[in-house]
């Protein structure tokens, strides 16, 4: 009943959602026949015939009713800029993001987890005070200039990885797609890295300093069980929520790590269509990634009771 009643939640929250982002993307001074305004040499009944075309002649409400009558039927619309469905062009967008994103969480997992539980356990050692420090730069770290930044050293100084594209023009193997992701993926990786690193020593130490811990070195325990079965798995337990929160945000995130190394996903598509106000796009864009936060809160709600029996409790 709790998925039912979240679901239920879930539909007004998107309609809320759905209905301000319309208003403010058409409230945006320009729109997708600014280019035509601007040419002389294009009369006002083109216009006129454009804005009939495109729908753009009608009131908002009306074309708020008629997009949101697509949208739950799976008519997208059609983009704008090159009238192509924005179904289809958002499709092809969808697995370099997803490439993108899992190769990012592996990345931020992978120097995280080893990173705040050591700092955990050796609170207040050099180590300890050098992760928190790292943690903190890579939390403030702009990512477009640290984008800019590792192009600069290993593409152009350096020579060892491309420096944008997803492959080269006459690649296109493994070794070469891999390549290419390397650096997007470090810096997508970098700052969720540095918040799962300080998150998971926080969490390890609190857990650390609970009774039952003791407890279990006084009757004693191994210190090797007591640390990866009671220890590790309590921390470990928000820990993954915190994981499947940001794998939602890494969408929208993506959007300044793809546009500073041309990575051709979604985040790209959607640069593309706010430069050409092309609404249809940013909406089924914007929508997309709505629901993709929704969805993943629910699952790590779900998995959270599923993992933690004191709250099924």
């Amino acid at each position: 009943m709790s998925i039912l009643r979240r679901v239920a939640q879930a539909i007004p929250l998107l309609l809320i959602i759905s209905i301000l982002v319309f208003a403010l993307l058409h409230a945006a001074p320009g729109g997708p026949l600014a280019i035509y305004l601007e040419n002389p040499n294009v009369r006002p009944e083109d216009i006129e015939r454009l804005k009939r075309s495109l729908g753009l002649d009608r009131s908002l409400p009306v074309q708020y009713m008629a997009w949101l009558r697509g949208f739950v039927t799976g008519d997208w619309g059609y983009s704008f800029a090159d009238g192509r469905p924005v179904l289809t062009r958002m499709a092809e967008r969808v697995p370099a993001t997803l490439e993108l994103i899992a190769a990012s969480l592996i990345i931020a997992g992978v120097a995280a987890v080893p990173t705040g539980v050591l700092a955990a356990v050796r609170r207040r050692s050099m180590f300890d005070r050098a992760v928190t420090t790292l943690s903190l730069a890579g939390i403030s770290l702009p990512i477009f200039w640290f984008g800019l930044l590792l192009q600069l050293l290993f593409a152009v100084s350096l020579g060892w990885l491309p420096s944008a594209g997803r492959t080269s023009m006459l690649g296109g193997d493994l070794a070469d797609r891999l390549r290419h992701l390397v650096l997007p993926a470090i810096v997508l990786a970098t700052v969720h890295a540095a918040v799962w690193a300080r998150y998971l020593r926080s969490s390890m130490v609190t857990v650390l300093a609970q009774r039952f811990i003791l407890a279990a070195h006084g009757k004693g325990v191994p210190p090797r069980a007591v640390f990866f079965r009671h220890a590790l798995r309590n921390a470990l337990l928000p820990f993954v929520t915190i994981v499947l929160l940001d794998a939602a945000i890494m969408v929208s995130g993506a959007v300044v790590t793809e546009s500073v190394f041309a990575w051709p996903g979604l985040g790209g598509l959607f640069t593309e269509a706010l430069a050409r106000r092309d609404y249809t796009v940013l909406m089924a864009f914007l929508m997309v990634s709505s629901v993709t936060v929704i969805v993943l809160n629910l699952v790590a709600d779900l998995s959270y009771r599923f993992l933690d029996p004191r709250v099924r409790a």
